[in-house]
């Protein structure tokens, strides 16, 4: 099966009211729902918003059984997926697409798999679909989506606290931070954190602060003490341990063997690290036994929106950190500066950003090379996964001097940097390429070109391949989110071919 594609933008559909179509009475006092055809409103999220389906939506009840009928908006979907069964399209060609899928509960969210061929190649979609019962009363005559990813309100209030200044950020787009100060002028950080369509808040007190907090929306999560952190997001241990803030971390969602940030698997096998479960399924005993009073997941937490649920519901506040949407690698890299507000360690994160923006400015002023690169993984079926034009990767091969192929991925359909294509696709757009790096970060490290060519026959082709300029990426780069300006330096070495040796590429053995 394709890969799953999830998307930060949100598209919600809101629809008129369910009608009977027999004219049956329905009785709202009840929850029982007898056999019979319905019209009923379903909302949709997921997607960039351009795809939609009709609502009311036909909904068939018999017995236990409960079937809905999606129309959609294009006529590009060949199939659906619900609960890893497949489902064709039962519409001519040409018309939109039709399909009629199975469901467990009115008024429950679930995922479904939407196929389309919209694209140069197909892609699965994920959605979330809500088909909800017959005979609600719904207000103005409209149900609003339900939102798993949390509350997505753009508006708040501070109460009395009055604005000082935002802090200064060059790159990144995700975040903000704002000071405020109260009556007594103690301040505040105001941190608002964008990405997946969801509007995140909190306000963390700083030195003085004597927490009078009066008129505060409820929506704003108050971060007092968060020496006791359960850090779930793999990315964000780097710019932690390059702020001196590990201490403050006192919970990890990876255990020590999965760590490639030595400091981290360090301190988990010495104990100042307690091991409390992924993010799906975290020890919430040890958590609250242990004093947790801060979560810093990733957006895979949406995924399981019950576990964020069951950490607030414990008095854990939660960050969801989206920095992945961030498509220039400095202005991932700037993230650190948010933890450098939480733990009280600006200066120290200010000034690793300063130096590695240093570094990437002096390669990006070199002459730039004119040479092509290819970066790219070989899944088990044989397809390729490469990444997007102008997502961070791509952007620091061309910070390095040189032009990421295949050209034209971008793709608006879907909002992840990763794309599959096939091998003929890459093959066509990637030939030849100057220099080919291997992205073991998805299916492992390789050893020699061999090793690939077994993987990818067709690779035995390909330009690099007989110039012998093949390379491997580290497989722990993707955990050492400081490490922009060394990937930089490092291929632009490559690309000038004077690589020996260095923390994020190494040459596959002829």
């Amino acid at each position: 099966m394709k890969k799953r594609f999830i998307f930060a933008a949100a598209l919600a559909i809101n629809l008129t009211a369910c009608s009977f179509f027999n004219n049956n009475e329905i009785e709202n006092t009840t929850n029982e729902i007898t056999d019979g055809e319905y019209s009923c409103n379903v909302t949709l999220t997921g997607g960039s918003g351009k795809a939609t389906v009709e609502s009311p939506a036909t909904v068939l009840v018999e017995g236990e059984e409960k079937t809905v009928q999606l129309v959609w908006s294009s006529s590009h979907y060949d199939y659906m997926v619900v609960d890893d069964v497949k489902y064709d399209n039962e519409a001519a060609v040409d018309e939109n697409s039709v399909f009629t899928i199975p469901f467990s509960e009115f008024d429950e969210p679930f995922i479904v798999i939407g196929d389309t061929t919209a694209m140069s190649t197909p892609h699965e979609i994920e959605y979330e679909l809500t088909v909800y019962a017959p005979g609600e009363e719904v207000e103005g005559g409209t149900k609003e989506s339900t939102d798993t990813k949390g509350d997505s309100d753009d508006s708040y209030s501070l109460g009395n606290l009055k604005f000082k200044e935002s802090l200064a950020l060059e790159y990144a787009k995700d975040f903000t931070v704002d000071y405020y100060t109260d009556d007594s002028n103690a301040e505040y950080a105001f941190i608002t954190i964008t990405g997946a369509s969801v509007n995140q808040y909190f306000l963390r007190p700083l030195e003085g602060a004597d927490m009078n907090l009066d008129g505060l929306s409820d929506n704003i999560q108050v971060l007092s003490d968060i020496d006791k952190t359960y850090l779930v997001s793999t990315s964000v241990m780097d710019l932690i341990v390059n702020t001196d803030s590990l201490n403050s971390i006192k919970f990890s969602g990876t255990d020590s063997k999965d760590w490639y940030i030595d400091e981290a698997a360090s301190a988990i096998k010495a104990g100042d690290i307690l091991y409390a479960g992924k993010y799906s399924a975290p020890d919430y005993e040890l958590l609250v036994s242990d004093g947790c009073n801060f979560a810093i997941e990733n957006t895979m937490i949406y995924h399981n929106p019950e576990v964020k649920e069951k950490l607030e519901s414990l008095g854990i506040p939660v960050m969801v950190e989206t920095s992945s949407y961030e498509t220039s690698p400095l202005g991932r890299l700037e993230w650190i500066k948010l933890y450098g507000v939480l733990y009280g360690k600006l200066d120290a994160a200010t000034e690793v950003f300063d130096a590695q923006v240093a570094r990437t400015k002096a390669v990006m002023d070199m002459e730039e090379t004119g040479l092509t690169v290819a970066f790219f993984s070989v899944n088990s079926n044989g397809q390729i996964t490469v990444r997007k034009n102008g997502d961070y990767i791509s952007s620091m091969i061309d910070m390095a001097g040189a032009t990421y192929v295949p050209e034209n991925l971008a793709d608006s359909e879907d909002a992840l940097s990763t794309i599959k294509i096939s091998m003929e696709d890459f093959y066509i757009g990637a030939v030849d390429a100057d220099i080919l790096i291997y992205n073991s970060t998805i299916e492992g490290e390789l050893e020699s070109v061999d090793d690939l060519v077994e993987s990818a026959p067709s690779i035995a082709d390909f330009k690099a391949v007989k110039n012998k300029n093949v390379y491997c990426l580290r497989e722990g780069y993707f955990q050492k989110t400081t490490s922009v300006a060394e990937f930089i330096e490092e291929l632009h070495l490559i690309l000038t071919d004077s690589y020996k040796s260095g923390e994020c590429f190494y040459k596959l053995k002829e």
